[in-house]
């Protein structure tokens, strides 16, 4: 876990419909996972029984095909195992973390570059098949790896199809359509316009697809 002393910046961009309008939100401090979560990982909860089916794969890529409601059984076993306040991340938290404190197109500035991320044209062949392994590629300005391409990643909020009328506190925006929930990051599949710290995106939050994971956060 990354600890992150939260802030104000600006989210969103006029990139996209659903990504507007540009508003301040201020964070509060909260930690947040250096990786998604990976297939190891994910596999303790399936042998605790608490996770509904075990993942295949190599042990540290990234878990995929996890619908919301599973990546929800998961940080509450893990919030059970280790009493400590894991959760998913908000939108807001999600996206403050992605940007590193930067406010460019991509958190390492305006253009792509190969070798930063994984996605269908990023400029590693290799990836357009499966996730490669958590951390392959450089942490952004926070720490952080994989937060654009490599998994679709879900977080705490429901979908509402832009940001009119949501919170400017960080924290999760709950009301509005809860039978689709939010990923963020673009994955292995995706082009480069999913790399985006600003890009969303929704899917249903009971059915698994194969690029969805998730990674966990924690309330100080």
């Amino acid at each position: 876990m990354v600890a992150l002393q939260g802030g104000s910046f600006s989210m969103g961009s006029n990139d996209d419909a659903s990504e507007r309008p540009i508003r301040r939100v201020t964070v509060k401090p909260f930690a947040i996972a250096k990786y998604p979560v990976t297939v190891r990982e994910w596999n303790a909860c399936a042998a605790a029984k608490v996770c509904g089916f075990t993942a295949t794969g190599k042990d540290e890529a990234p878990v995929t095909n996890v619908s919301w409601s599973d990546a929800k059984q998961y940080v509450t076993w893990l919030a059970d195992v280790t009493k400590k306040a894991y959760r998913l991340p908000s939108e807001a938290e999600w996206e403050f973390a992605a940007r590193g404190g930067t406010q460019t197109r991509y958190w390492w500035g305006e253009q792509m570059q190969p070798g930063m991320a994984s996605c269908k044209d990023c400029g590693d062949s290799a990836a357009a098949e499966q996730p490669t392994k958590v951390g392959n590629f450089k942490s952004n300005p926070f720490g952080l790896h994989d937060m654009g391409g490599g998994v679709d990643q879900w977080v705490e909020d429901c979908w509402h199809k832009n940001y009119q009328g949501a919170p400017a506190d960080g924290s999760p925006w709950l009301g509005g359509d809860c039978t689709s929930h939010v990923l963020r990051s673009g994955s292995w599949k995706n082009d480069t316009r999913y790399v985006r710290p600003a890009n969303r995106d929704n899917y249903d939050t009971n059915v698994r697809y194969p690029t969805h994971g998730f990674r966990v956060a924690l309330s100080p």
